[in-house]
């Protein structure tokens, strides 16, 4: 190839690259309650730390007769090592009785890229199986493809659906990674360390489904590698 060619090729690749910031993509965000999904979306619209959130600023959907209503999906745009791209999420209660809405948000929206959020609740506690729950109800719903309730004519004739990928995140690492988490963190080998062995078994379920998984750790409240975790999963998968 000619060189200018290559400098043609080139400059079309950073073209392509460039608008690809302005693209869309869509993130569902789900978990167990109080594992930070509220102060991720804080983080992903104003970078900074968040402060505490109190009891009645969790987040709650009212009900309806066709079920809870879903509040409306914004915008974010993240940054990575000069990058960047714009995410369309909604802030979704992690309540049991909500999880059925996340079925029907991933669905209705077409969701590319799920993003669960844990926490370490399960290391203090190891009768308290919320987390645990949560990432088994998402991944058998969709191995065998729950269909919701309530998604309009505007659906009617979807049949199937499958995310791109699963971004799979361990918050509030300010609380618990140590020193040997940080260095398997710094490795790429997070999913090695001790605090994701309960969730082992619905991981390889993941991949089984033929669902990519990357598994990563986050703090959102200081907004520690929160930009980038997402990033890259969004860019390595």
């Amino acid at each position: 190839m000619a060189s200018g060619e290559i400098l043609v090729a080139h400059g079309m690749w950073e073209v392509i690259r460039s608008s690809r910031q302005f693209v869309p993509h869509s993130v569902g965000v789900y978990g167990a309650s109080m594992t930070g999904k509220t102060t991720l979306d804080k983080q992903l619209t104003t970078q900074g730390e968040v402060r505490p959130l109190g009891d009645d600023e969790r987040t709650h959907h009212k009900k309806k007769r066709k079920g809870y209503v879903l509040p409306e999906a914004t915008a974010k745009r993240i940054r990575s090592h000069g990058l960047k791209r714009t995410v369309v999420s909604r802030d979704m209660g992690g309540h049991v009785e909500y999880q059925s809405s996340w079925l029907k948000d991933m669905w209705q929206r077409k969701v590319k890229t799920i993003v669960v959020v844990l926490d370490h609740r399960h290391l203090e506690d190891v009768s308290n199986t919320e987390n645990q729950v949560a990432l088994s109800y998402l991944v058998r719903s969709l191995r065998a493809q729950t269909r919701p309730k309530g998604l309009g004519l505007k659906r009617i004739f979807q049949r199937k659906y499958m995310p791109r990928r699963v971004i799979v995140l361990m918050n509030k690492a300010d609380l618990w990674m140590d020193e040997e988490a940080y260095e398997l963190w710094e490795k790429g080998f997070i999913v090695r360390h001790s605090i994701f062995d309960a969730f082992r078994q619905t991981l390889y379920e993941f991949q089984e489904a033929n669902i990519p998984v990357r598994v990563d750790a986050c703090a959102a409240s200081i907004g520690w590698n929160v930009d980038d975790a997402i990033f890259k999963g969004l860019m390595d998968l």
